[in-house]
């Protein structure tokens, strides 16, 4: 049974997994679309998980704005190959 999570009203939105391996080396993806690794196994994943979490509580605006900034850049930048 899913519930909604802290600050979460209505209803549940789909959620996928966001750990994977590939190549035999491990992933975590981000709500921003972006693939965060490699990883030598899943606690390292985790970690790296909870350390970009804790970037994106801390980090102060001007910050968090380029870094969604060059996500965009880099998503377009995938399109266009």
């Amino acid at each position: 049974m899913e519930i909604n999570r802290a600050g979460e009203a209505g209803t549940i939105p789909g959620r996928s997994a966001r750990f994977f391996k590939k190549h035999n080396v491990w992933f975590f993806h981000t709500r921003e679309g972006a693939d965060v690794g490699p990883f030598d196994d899943a606690n390292d994943a985790e970690r790296g998980l909870k350390d970009f979490v804790d970037f994106l509580t801390l980090a102060d605006p001007k910050t968090l704005t380029s870094f969604y900034r060059s996500l965009n850049a880099g998503t377009t930048a995938n399109r266009t190959h």
